[in-house]
């Protein structure tokens, strides 16, 4: 897929998309990947520069503005979460360069360990101050996907202090089910909540500091809590699947929804390979051998 790189005009200097810099690798390590594959996501630092983000950033909540026009107290239970608005690489060429970066689609194939990536979508999640909790879930619940090869990348735009929110993750919780037919919502929060605690699950629940960027697998069961400060929560995601990933039949309503939206043209037992699941590259089985743990 071809488009034309947009620049924008910085303190009198021409700065380029090559400028940005998403496109160079992130240095990952085995001990990296055993570590996502182990705790059932991980966490990684400096991943992009705060001019990315500001430059980047400033289209997303542009975007963002555009699709919402209700009211925080307007809002049904479920939105006052956050404002959720997806596929933007879709309707605008700048977000559509940052969610086709090799950067992030390289360490998705390599913490994967797969030799190649397709974007399933993406997503911009803007929770308002005041915004509510997001319930305990995992995001694979919502995938007709059929195997686990599939991961989201969670970009906040801005540090994430305690106080607004940050992503948080029950360790391990990726290989049990503790409540993989749940949506979200008030149900699964209460289920899963107590099911994370009779089981003895530790939950990360750190800050996010800016540039730092979390990949969880799909079966990991993760939650946030509400945003108490004056400022919104701005986050980016990119949702990255196996280049081969075959689809599999939907067993829920939510499942049918994402085949027909995201998966447009394909039938189970395809490769997951529509026009809007590009690939980002590919990467050698010399890339992935020292990765191997």
């Amino acid at each position: 897929m071809m488009f034309q790189k947009e620049e924008e005009e910085e303190e009198g200097n021409t700065l380029s998309a090559t400028v940005l810099d998403i496109d160079a690798p992130y240095t990952l390590t085995a001990e990296d990947v055993r570590s996502y594959h182990h705790n059932g996501f991980a966490r990684f630092k400096n991943v992009l520069a705060p001019r990315v983000l500001d430059h980047y950033g400033a289209t997303i909540d542009s975007e963002v503005q555009v699709a919402d026009k209700t009211p925080l107290e307007d809002d049904k239970a479920y939105q006052q979460a956050f404002t959720q608005v997806p596929n933007l690489w879709e309707r605008n060429a700048t977000i559509r360069q940052f969610v086709m970066g090799k950067r992030l689609g390289r360490m998705a194939a390599e913490l994967l360990q797969v030799d190649g990536v397709r974007v399933y979508h993406d997503q911009a999640l803007c929770k308002e101050p005041g915004g509510g909790v997001t319930p305990w879930h995992c995001d694979h619940y919502y995938w007709p996907l059929a195997t686990d090869k599939v991961l989201t990348a969670w970009i906040p735009l801005q540090p994430v202090p305690p106080e607004m929110g940050p992503l948080e993750f029950a360790v391990g919780s990726h290989t049990e089910d503790l409540g993989r037919s749940l949506g979200i919502g008030v149900d699964s929060e209460r289920e899963i909540r107590r099911r994370v605690v009779e089981g003895g699950y530790s939950v990360c629940k750190d800050a996010f500091e800016l540039g730092e960027v979390s990949f969880h697998a799909g079966w990991t069961f993760h939650r946030a809590n509400g945003n108490h400060t004056r400022m919104p929560r701005r986050i980016m995601t990119i949702i990255f699947m196996d280049k081969d990933m075959v689809v599999t039949r939907p067993d829920n309503r939510n499942q049918w929804a994402d085949l027909d939206r995201w998966l447009p043209g394909v039938k189970p037992g395809e490769i997951a390979a529509s026009p809007l699941n590009p690939i980002l590259g590919s990467l050698g089985a010399s890339d992935l051998g020292n990765l191997r743990f």
